[in-house]
């Protein structure tokens, strides 16, 4: 089965599509060696720069004709042509990502189509840390007294580098609200 793809070319900004146009640059490319997807992906990347006519059987070969919208020359057909050529491999790299991340792609939708349907439990979390209860008079003395022992050397440090603060900025939350209670009780 033979079928083409044309992208239309306004008549009025289009140069006569023929190999041996000075304006024109003719690529044929082998569709089972580069793949239809990475063609027609370079070839529509290319549109903001040229006018693009693709000719040719999908399973077989495509002529990829390109058009500089701008006056042409030599170098700058030279330039579009390189460009397809590297647009053309890095489609060929993403279409082959996409081809082999597929599976997975599918069974993430299907995980959230069942998890939102309700048919599936979300997974399970983390355990949780031990609660008060789990701990021993011992312990929890042990930690109020090393949490104590971090305040305090925090103070220390503070205080060493004691540059003045008179509007209180450096301190600390508990700090401020301290030093409200201590003024609210005097007031």
């Amino acid at each position: 089965m033979t079928s083409t793809t044309r992208i239309p070319v306004p008549k009025k900004k289009s140069a006569p599509k023929s190999a041996s146009s000075p304006s024109c640059v003719v690529v044929d490319l082998s569709v089972p060696k580069e793949g239809l997807e990475p063609i027609l992906g370079a070839a529509y990347l290319m549109t903001d720069r040229a006018f693009v006519s693709l000719e040719g059987d999908r399973v077989k070969t495509i002529t990829v004709s390109l058009t500089l919208k701008e006056p042409a020359t030599a170098a700058g057909l030279k330039a579009l042509k390189e460009c397809f050529t590297r647009e053309l491999a890095t489609q060929k790299v993403r279409w082959a990502i996409s081809k082999n991340n597929q599976p997975i792609r599918e069974y993430i939708a299907e995980q959230a189509v069942l998890l939102a349907n309700g048919r599936l439990e979300p997974a399970a979390a983390a355990p949780a840390a031990p609660a008060d209860e789990q701990l021993t008079k011992d312990q929890r003395a042990e930690i109020e007294k090393l949490i104590a022992e971090v305040e305090d050397e925090i103070k220390a440090m503070n205080q060493k580098k004691a540059v003045p603060d008179p509007k209180n900025i450096k301190a600390s939350w508990e700090e401020k609200q301290e030093a409200k209670l201590r003024e609210g009780g005097k007031a």
